[in-house]
């Protein structure tokens, strides 16, 4: 009986300590986006992941200090080109890098670094507002990468990918049509960013 009291204790104590599984989490990035112009033809787009701390939280921890984080999406196909136009597969990759900063002249330098999460989109429409507005949401699902694992498999589906769209030419970067300023975001919070052993929590009674 008193095991169980302290098990449930201590559960309760982790869910109460700063910096659990409660706190919000994303990846944040602003990057530019290659609009396709016809059916059949793909969308691809180049961004950085920020740092949103104290604000928020990435969902794995990343290290911001020594790397640059970088988020691509490639390959998803329009099937419809309509308002909303609808996209089809595509792949998403963030990769870690510690040699050579993302230039935009230059898409390769958001891929050479180490894939830690790569995945799928299920979905993805993409709404034009007005002349220098609009919105992209879709679902993403994680497959892989060298931190997969440090996502439960039943956390790894169903991410909320949602960008506003800035169409102005004067934000645009040379060679790109748009720019998205976005998150993706896990259903819940999934990772806790401080981590506690469990003889921490043991020894605070």
């Amino acid at each position: 009986m008193k095991t169980r009291i302290l098990i449930m204790a201590l559960v309760s104590l982790a869910l109460l300590l700063p910096g659990t599984v409660m706190a919000q989490q994303m990846f944040d990035f602003y990057g530019m986006a290659q609009v396709p112009s016809v059916e059949g033809e793909s969308l691809a787009m180049y961004g950085v992941v920020r740092d949103g701390s104290p604000t928020f939280t990435t969902p794995l921890p990343l290290d911001f200090l020594n790397y640059e984080y970088t988020l691509v999406v490639t390959d998803l196909v329009l099937d419809t080109d309509g308002n909303p136009q609808v996209y089809s597969g595509g792949m998403i990759a963030i990769y870690q890098d510690d040699a050579t900063l993302a230039d935009y002249t230059n898409p390769g330098s958001f891929t050479d670094g180490l894939a830690i999460l790569t995945g799928v989109f299920t979905n993805l429409n993409r709404w034009v507002f007005t002349s220098t507005m609009g919105n992209a949401a879709g679902l993403v699902d994680w497959t892989g990468g060298n931190n997969i694992n440090d996502i439960a498999p039943e956390d790894q589906t169903g991410w909320a990918f949602l960008s506003p769209i800035n169409l102005s030419p004067t934000s645009v970067e040379p060679g790109y049509d748009e720019v998205w300023d976005g998150k993706v975001e896990p259903v819940y919070p999934i990772v806790d960013v401080e981590n506690v052993t469990w003889d921490e929590l043991k020894a605070l009674f």
